[in-house]
């Protein structure tokens, strides 16, 4: 059995080998003065262990430890290496059998020993006198037995396979196996050599080395481990690269069986699990190469000479050209000679480690702009092999910005020719948004609703202000009139409109409005501050008392002899659409934004047309969804509200709101008021959002996703009251991961946030209630509010999470176990006794502390009783 893991022991070693001997030899075997050591093999991606590799140990009473490079060749040329080999697999499977566990055994055999006939039958009935399942025995052959090409050579290792015992290809790579013997026997694993993992860091070749055997194992369906892993780097880089398995002593020194023993007690173990390929080399490249033709983005990659090794078809293209002509080709031969030096330190500055980006690139003989980011890519050992280039197109963007602009200034002029402002109001009334008003170069809120309230009429001010102020009282839709200074400095006459906005309790939240200008005819006199009382009109229901009284009322007083003339103005040219129907439902009168706000049914929409042949056409030609029911009945009934005065609100199929409100003259004619309330509706549901939203944020802790301490205080507050009233159990979880500080001291701020976030990760992941909480208390701490859980439910889930945080297996030095742990105080309160969150925070407090005295990674439990049992934690339990 080879072994050359273990340092040589002290002493003469030429002494040593002057005195060992086939006669000691042979004498130590028979004084079980040869032993079995234990060296874990680990889970590179959990740390768990899965294996021990079984090496040979010598001690010698007289000579002391005996390195196993001296003992195994020796046993070899005089023969005594089966028995050496039974010696050492009876009393590893003997001790083994005993233990807790699925691990699994890895034996190494001898290249000599296939040449025994009788090799099969030796090492299975001496596993089977042990009681150890053969399963869970892997052979170890190193590349010596696979070169000579011998018939029974090969039969013995098909038959360990047959026999349901693992095989493994030791030392790979300092042999000469050839690629078709390793397709040829059933491995199950390839054990990369010591001496190739141990210069990865340093050496660019041996971590190539290591890749490919990585790559190779992988893509036969072996599990690959890694031997000699003694830095912590270097499980780093073959974790990245996908390696399964790590020995070395940065996971474990050979123990002695009693020692393996305890190991196993405090050590988390479980089978090898072989995880999805995508880590693996080859899977990578393939997946590069599927991205780099996919994408809809630039890529290339350059080598430290600046030259192309990779290029995908987007890249080309935005150069004029194809990858098959760019790869291999300097960058400078796709530049000109003006940017080329540019291009070249710029590249230089990358590969020194800068990242630079170019906002907006024009190449010579391509089309569009595009955004260039270069990076500098590094192996795992943190060396530069090449730059990696990623090009968006940004043409588009371009043009839309162009295009923004533009329309900013239209909408600016169109604001100003006609302007339309939408504004919003909280319940009490207050302004809290204004959309653009005249002044185009006003982009906050608070500006906006400035320039509004100064451009105001100075004597309409306290009227508007006293008007609104007693109408909110009413809850009911709000109109008012008054004149506006515009950019030419005239005043012209206004309308404002507003409606509230309930909760589902029939609360009013807010307003919503919006500022539209009257218009009338040329010359007319805008009137005075007296004109303006009689000319504002507040009203609920929208009631008219007459077509003449409504059109008097929204318009100046202008002299007898032009009254008829401005009339059809001011109808002609307001900004609403009007639609006037005779007492029998027929349309008599139409202005043009009447016309021009229903494109779908415009020419049905003409005088003459009865209201309800209106209707039909706009449901026959989709303009607006028909309804649920009966549509005979429905059309009916809308027309039979137009007798009295109301308002309707239509959801258009092309995403407009139009709102209509009507109100019945003296004879019988029905005025309709159309307005487009679709700024208003999408300004109304983006601040609903945007409400949601700062909700969401405000509840929220920013580093874990969690939900934050002032969500916390409210939930609790709740949870105790409703635990109260219905007399029901509530129970409360404080969390803590153990020894925190020592693990930030070792792994920094950046490492122990990483790690809180993935504990928080976890536990948020976990089967909760939906009405339960997971919460960050405060620093490292974690509380969970799990309504209607008494103690031994909420017990119940402590454990669970203890033991799932544990499975995640997050190396920690300052640890017991070696990982993280959390320990967990239960606190539990059951209807009167649960009426004071602070009495039961304290309740859970005490639980944590507990569980921490008791030796941490456990869970204590508290029930509330009385103020008595947790009155000294009172004061951390405020909240």
């Amino acid at each position: 059995m080879a072994n050359h893991r273990e340092p040589e022991a002290n002493g003469n070693k030429n002494l040593q080998a002057n005195l060992v001997d086939h006669a000691r030899l042979r004498e130590a075997l028979k004084n079980n003065e040869v032993w079995p050591a234990f060296q874990p093999l680990v889970d590179m991606h959990n740390g768990a262990i899965v294996g021990f590799e079984v090496l040979a140990r010598w001690t010698d009473p007289e000579l002391g430890i005996i390195g196993p490079n001296e003992f195994i060749p020796l046993a070899e040329t005089t023969g005594l290496i089966g028995l050496l080999t039974r010696e050492v697999i009876s009393r590893a499977c003997s001790a083994a059998e005993s233990w807790p566990g699925v691990f699994m055994l890895s034996i190494n055999i001898s290249p000599i020993q296939f040449r025994d006939p009788g090799l099969l039958e030796d090492i299975r009935d001496t596993i089977h006198s042990t009681g150890f399942p053969i399963s869970r025995v892997q052979i170890e052959i190193t590349e010596g037995a696979l070169l000579e090409d011998d018939e029974m050579v090969r039969a013995t290792i098909q038959s360990f396979k047959a026999l349901g015992i693992g095989l493994a290809l030791d030392d790979f790579g300092t042999g000469f196996a050839s690629l078709t013997q390793l397709h040829a026997f059933p491995f199950d694993k390839l054990k990369i050599d010591m001496s190739f993992v141990r210069t990865m860091e340093g050496d660019s070749c041996s971590r190539k080395i290591v890749t490919s055997v990585i790559g190779l194992g992988q893509s036969l369906g072996m599990a690959v481990v890694a031997e000699g892993v003694e830095t912590e780097q270097q499980a780093t880089m073959l974790r990245r690269l996908g390696c399964d398995v790590g020995q070395g002593w940065l996971f474990g020194k050979p123990l002695k069986a009693a020692d393996t023993q305890r190991l196993l007690s405090v050590r988390e173990h479980r089978p090898l699990v072989l995880r999805s390929r995508n880590t693996s080399p080859f899977q990578r490249l393939h997946q590069l190469d599927a991205l780099y033709k996919a994408a809809p983005i630039g890529l290339c990659f350059l080598d430290n000479d600046l030259n192309h090794v990779s290029v995908n078809n987007r890249f080309a293209e935005m150069l004029g050209t194809a990858p098959c002509d760019m790869i291999g080709r300097s960058v400078r031969d796709f530049i000109p000679d003006n940017e080329a030096r540019r291009v070249t330190e710029d590249l230089k500055r990358v590969l020194a480690g800068e990242t630079v980006v170019v906002e907006e690139y024009q190449p010579v003989g391509g089309k569009g702009a595009f955004l260039v980011i270069n990076q500098r890519v590094d192996d795992d050992a943190g060396d530069p092999i090449g730059i990696s280039v990623t090009a968006i197109d940004v043409s588009e963007r371009r043009s839309i910005e162009v295009a923004l602009r533009e329309s900013e200034d239209h909408a600016r002029w169109s604001i100003e020719l006609s302007p339309n402002i939408v504004w919003s109001t909280d319940a009490e009334g207050t302004v809290n948004y204004m959309g653009p008003t005249l002044d185009g170069t006003l982009k906050g809120t608070a500006e906006r609703i400035a320039d509004w309230y100064d451009r105001m009429h100075p004597d309409d001010r306290p009227r508007v202000r006293k008007q609104w102020l007693a109408w909110l009282p009413s809850g009911e839709p709000f109109e008012t009139t008054f004149r506006m200074r515009f950019q030419d400095s005239s005043w012209r006459w206004m309308i404002s409109r507003a409606k509230p906005h309930r909760n589902p309790q029939g609360e009013i939240i807010k307003w919503y409005g919006v500022i539209t200008e009257i218009i009338t005819g040329k010359g007319d006199p805008i009137g005075d501050g007296e004109q303006g009382e009689e000319h504002s009109r507040h009203r609920a229901g929208s009631s008219y008392k007459g077509e003449e009284e409504r059109l008097d009322a929204t318009r100046p007083r202008a002299a007898a002899d032009t009254e008829h003339q401005t009339l059809p103005d001011a109808l002609a040219n307001m900004a609403d659409g009007i639609a006037i129907f005779d007492k029998s439902g027929y349309l008599s009168f139409i202005n043009p934004q009447y016309s021009q706000l229903f494109p779908a049914t415009r020419d049905v929409r003409k005088p003459g047309v009865h209201f309800l042949d209106i209707l039909q056409a706009s449901i026959d030609r989709g303009e607006e969804p028909p309804p649920t029911g009966d549509l005979h009945d429905w059309k009916h009934q809308v027309f039979a509200n137009l007798q009295k005065p109301g308002a309707r609100t239509m959801a258009f199929a092309d995403g407009r709101v139009i709102e209509a409100r009507w109100g019945v003259s003296k004879r019988g004619s029905i005025i309709v008021n159309y307005s487009d309330l679709t700024t208003a509706k999408q300004t109304e549901r983006l601040l609903t959002e945007l409400n949601r939203k700062l909700e969401r944020l405000a509840a929220t802790d920013g580093l874990t996703g969690l939900a934050n301490r002032r969500a916390f205080d409210e939930t609790i507050r709740k949870a105790c009251s409703d635990a109260a009233s219905s007399n029901s159990p509530l129970s409360l979880l404080m969390i803590d991961v153990d020894s925190f500080k020592p693990y930030n001291d070792t792994h920094g701020h950046q490492g122990g946030d990483d790690c809180l976030k993935t504990i928080a990760s976890h536990i948020a992941l976990l089967t909760v209630p939906e009405d339960a909480l997971v919460a960050r208390y405060g620093g490292e701490e974690i509380a969970i509010v799990l309504p209607r859980a008494n103690r031994h439910i909420g017990s119940m889930f402590a454990n669970s999470v203890c033991s799932s945080v544990r499975a995640l297996s997050i190396p920690h030095a300052a640890s017991r176990t070696g990982v993280v742990t959390v320990s967990i105080g239960v606190g539990t309160a059951t209807g009167s006794a649960a009426e004071d969150p602070a009495r039961l925070i304290a309740a859970a407090d005490k639980a944590l502390y507990e569980a921490k005295a008791a030796g941490r990674d456990g869970v204590r439990t508290n029930v509330v009783t009385s103020v008595e049992d947790v009155g000294s934690f009172d004061q951390r339990a405020k909240i």
